[in-house]
């Protein structure tokens, strides 16, 4: 079972980082994926890959990349504990459910704006809005799943000291959703050709690139957290 990167506040060296999984460095590093982009690392693909190995087969300098991601200024996010359950599923819940429902739909809005002022525009984002609204009903259906049946029943576990193979179906059912999920980042990288925004873009054409970005990291970060930290505690 892997272990959640989780540096002290501001102590985190670049030289930490090379062993890291692309994931977890997304989850720790709010706008990481600015700086994977940059160097062209496919961070959806990656995610359960470490740094040093992915800026290995890419041709890149691992030390360079690390040093990009500790300049950042949002992180390091400090994670909970993996071994506390119930606050590990909090920082999920609170982390990624809650601000997936708050920012989707305002994209969803974003999305139909710009396709029906700059719809003609040879880099408009057609079918962005109708990706982004499905994104949405799949992701709410997924996450009640998660927050219904299979949290809860990971409490009871934890908090009775045991775990049962009778979470095995259920996780075997998110984590195929969860590749739904990836599926659906990629169409998001197509439809915005990676969020790159044409000369002379409107601001609601970069609230909308912005925010599909965030969703994007947001999305990695969350799926990877789920199958690659807190799922094997329970398989």
């Amino acid at each position: 079972m892997e272990s959640a990167f989780n540096p002290a506040q501001g102590a985190v060296k670049p030289a930490d980082l090379l062993d890291q999984h692309i994931g977890g460095l997304i989850a720790c590093f709010p706008g990481s994926t600015l700086v994977f982009r940059h160097h062209g690392i496919g961070f959806c693909c990656h995610a359960e890959q470490p740094l040093a190995e992915v800026a290995h087969a890419n041709g890149l300098d691992a030390d360079l990349v690390a040093k990009e991601l500790c300049q950042l200024p949002d992180g390091p996010v400090t994670l909970p504990d993996v071994h506390d359950t119930g606050a590990f599923i909090d920082f999920i819940l609170d982390r990624y459910h809650q601000v997936h429902r708050n920012e989707i739909a305002e994209l969803v809005l974003l999305a139909r704006k710009v396709e029906a002022v700059h719809g003609d525009h040879p880099d408009a984002p057609v079918g962005l809005a109708d990706e982004l609204f499905a994104i949405a009903e799949n992701l709410d259906m997924h996450m009640a799943k998660e927050e219904s049946v299979l949290f809860p029943a990971m409490r009871e576990m934890q908090k009775h000291g045991a775990v049962s193979a009778a979470l095995a179906l259920p996780i075997h059912c998110m984590r195929e959703e969860h590749d739904d999920h990836s599926g659906a980042i990629h169409r998001l990288h197509n439809l915005t050709d990676n969020c790159t925004l044409p000369d002379g873009a409107c601001g609601s054409w970069r609230r909308l690139y912005n925010g599909t970005a965030k969703l994007i990291e947001d999305l990695v970060a969350h799926i990877y957290l789920e199958n690659v930290i807190l799922f094997p505690r329970f398989e």
